[in-house]
C-alpha cells in the first residue's frame, strides 16, 4: 500500500505529461543530423561574420527545345569574396559561352570607393568616391550634376543619404547583424508573452480509459492515453494575444519604420511625390500599415471566432515522455457557404510519429474533411534514416478533393563515405507529372562549419510529363578568404568627374566591342 501510494503521489498531472510530450517533439538541445553532418549553424554565422568567398557556376547540358540546344556548354557564373577584417569586398558575375567567358561584372568596394567593370565592353574601371564630400562632387559634376538637378533631385541629401546607408551597412557586417532578427522576436515572444502560458493553463486533461501501442524506433511501444480538450475560446485568446505583442514590440516597430523611413526620404530626394501629392511621413505610413494589418487580423480572428468550435483529441505518450500519436475531431461552420449548404464542416485528424534519429524523422498523418456526404483526404508520410553516414528523408503529400487526386513527393539522400547527394521534388496530378526539380553530384570537400564544395552533375527541371526538360551541371563552393580581395584593372574613369565627352567616347566604345560579342554568338549586327 505504501509503494502505490508513492507512485500516486509523484505521478506527473496529467496535462503537464501532455504539455511536456508536446514540447519534446522540438526539443531546444536536439541536434539533428543535417547539422551534425554539415554544421549548418556555424556555416550561417560564418557567411556574416568571417572573410569568406563563395561560388555558383551553372552550364548548359542539354534542352528540350531545339534551338536552345546550340548553347550547350554555356551559363552563369557568380563568385564573391568577403573581407571583413579589411573592409573590402568584390563579386563577379560572368557568363559563358561555349566553354569560354563571354562577358564579366567585376565589383568591387573598399577604402569607400565602389569600382565596377566590364572588360569585354569597355577598358575602363568605372568608380566612384563614397568619402566625405559625395554631394558636392555630385554637384559639381560635369554630366550627372544638371542631369540630377533637372530631375528635382536633392543632391546634397541623396549624398548624404547614400553614405549614410553605406555605413550603416557596414556596421550590421561588422556585427554580423540583419534586420528584422526573426530569431531575437521569437525570443522576446517567449518571454513576454503570456499567450503560450495562458494556452496551456487553458488545456483540459484526463487519463484515458484505453492506452495504445504504437511503433517508435523500429519498435512497438505501449503509450498511455490521454484526453485532451482545446476549446475555441483559447484559440482566439491566444491569436489575440500574439498578435497584439507582435503589433506592440516595440523593436519589431523600429525596424519597420526604418524601412520607412528610407522609403520616404528617397522619395523625397528623388522629387517628392507623384502629381504633388502631399507624402505620408514615415511614422504615418508605419501606422497606416499597422492599422491595415490589425483590420486584416481582427476580420480573421471574427470568422475564426464564428467557424471554429472545440477541439477534442486522444494523445498517447511513450514512457519516456515522447508524443506517439494524436487522433482527434473538430468542426466548422463557414459563415460564406450558400444558406442551404450551411451545415458543420467535420474534420478529423490522426499523426503517428515513429521517431528515428529524432521524433519526426519517421511519421504519418491523415486529416479528413466532409460536408454534406462529401470527403477530402490529406495524407502524408515521411520516412527517413541516419546512421552516422548515411541520411535519407522521403516525404510524400496525397491530396484527393472533389474526385481529383494531386501528390508532391520530396526524396534527399546524403553519404557522407563518398560524399554523393541527390534531392528532388516532384508535382503531379491527375496522372500527369506537373512538375519534377532534382539535382545530384557530389559534396567532394567538406569541413564541417567551416567550408564546402559540391559538384552538380545534374541539374534537372522538368515539365508536363517530361515533354519540356532542361539539364544543368556546375559547381558551388562556400570557404574562407584565399588571397586579397582586388580592385579591378584598368583605366579608371570617375564617373563624376567624367564629361560628357567622356561619356560619348565610352558609348562608341562599348557599342564597338558589343558588336564583337554578338559576332561570336554568330549574331550578324549589320
Amino acid at each position: 500500500m505504501g509503494a502505490l501510494a508513492f507512485v500516486k503521489l509523484t505521478a506527473k498531472d496529467p496535462k503537464q505529461v501532455v504539455i511536456e510530450a508536446f514540447e519534446n517533439i522540438w526539443p531546444q538541445d536536439q541536434t539533428l543530423p543535417s547539422e551534425e553532418l554539415f554544421g549548418l549553424k556555424a556555416l550561417a554565422e560564418s557567411s556574416l561574420t568571417a572573410d569568406s568567398e563563395t561560388g555558383l557556376t551553372l552550364k548548359l547540358d542539354s534542352c528540350s527545345v531545339p534551338y536552345a540546344d546550340q548553347f550547350a556548354g554555356s551559363g552563369l557564373r557568380f563568385a564573391g569574396k568577403n573581407d571583413i577584417t579589411n573592409g573590402k569586398s568584390s563579386a563577379n558575375a560572368g557568363v559563358i559561352y561555349n566553354g569560354m567567358d563571354l562577358l564579366n561584372l567585376d565589383v568591387y568596394y573598399g577604402d569607400e570607393t565602389l569600382m565596377a567593370a566590364v572588360p569585354e565592353l569597355s577598358g575602363r574601371v568605372f568608380t566612384l568616391d563614397l568619402s566625405d564630400g559625395l554631394g558636392e562632387r555630385i554637384a559639381n559634376s560635369p554630366y550627372f550634376g544638371p542631369l540630377m538637378e533637372s530631375s528635382g533631385v536633392d543632391m546634397e541629401g541623396f549624398a548624404s543619404y547614400f553614405s549614410q546607408l553605406i555605413d550603416e551597412a557596414e556596421q550590421a557586417r561588422e556585427e554580423g547583424k540583419a534586420p528584422f532578427d526573426l530569431e531575437a522576436l521569437m525570443n522576446r515572444y517567449k518571454e513576454g508573452s503570456k499567450a503560450q502560458e495562458n494556452f496551456k493553463a487553458a488545456l483540459a486533461v484526463e487519463k484515458a480509459e484505453n492506452n495504445g501501442t504504437y511503433t517508435m524506433n523500429g519498435k512497438e511501444v505501449s503509450c498511455k492515453g490521454y484526453y485532451v480538450t482545446v476549446s475555441k475560446d483559447s484559440m482566439i485568446e491566444f491569436l489575440e494575444t500574439s498578435t497584439d505583442f507582435f503589433l506592440q514590440d516595440e523593436t519589431l516597430k523600429q525596424d519597420f519604420l526604418r524601412q520607412m523611413e528610407s522609403t520616404v526620404k528617397m522619395t523625397e530626394l528623388m522629387g517628392g511625390g507623384m502629381y504633388g501629392e502631399e507624402m505620408l511621413s514615415a511614422q504615418e505610413m508605419q501606422e497606416q500599415s499597422y492599422d491595415e494589418a490589425k483590420k486584416a487580423v481582427d476580420s480573421m480572428i471574427r470568422y475564426l471566432d464564428a467557424s471554429l468550435s472545440d477541439i477534442q483529441m486522444t494523445v498517447y505518450v511513450d514512457k519516456k515522455g515522447n508524443l506517439a500519436a494524436v487522433e482527434g475531431s473538430t468542426q466548422m461552420y463557414p459563415e460564406e457557404l450558400a444558406e442551404e449548404d450551411q451545415k458543420y464542416v467535420d474534420i478529423t485528424f490522426s499523426w503517428e510519429l515513429q521517431g528515428g534519429a529524432y521524433l519526426t524523422q519517421n511519421f504519418e498523418g491523415n486529416i479528413t474533411v466532409e460536408h454534406d456526404g462529401r470527403k477530402a483526404y490529406l495524407d502524408i508520410l515521411r520516412q527517413g534514416v541516419y546512421d552516422g553516414k548515411k541520411l535519407t528523408d522521403d516525404i510524400s503529400v496525397d491530396l484527393n478533393a472533389a474526385g481529383e487526386t494531386y501528390n508532391f513527393v520530396y526524396t534527399s539522400t546524403y553519404d557522407s563515405d563518398g560524399g554523393s547527394y541527390h534531392t528532388s521534388v516532384e508535382l503531379g496530378g491527375e496522372g500527369t507529372q506537373i512538375m519534377k526539380a532534382s539535382i545530384s553530384g557530389v559534396l567532394d570537400q567538406l569541413e564541417k562549419g567551416k567550408s564546402f564544395h559540391m559538384d552538380i552533375d545534374a541539374l534537372e527541371i522538368s515539365a508536363i510529363n517530361n515533354s519540356v526538360n532542361v539539364v544543368l551541371s556546375g559547381e558551388y563552393y562556400y570557404q574562407p578568404l584565399e588571397g586579397e580581395v582586388t580592385a579591378p584593372e584598368g583605366e579608371a574613369l570617375d564617373i563624376l568627374e567624367a564629361s560628357e565627352s567622356d561619356w560619348n567616347s565610352v558609348g562608341m566604345e562599348i557599342m564597338m566591342n558589343g558588336f564583337s560579342v554578338m559576332s561570336q554568338l554568330g549574331v550578324n549586327m549589320y
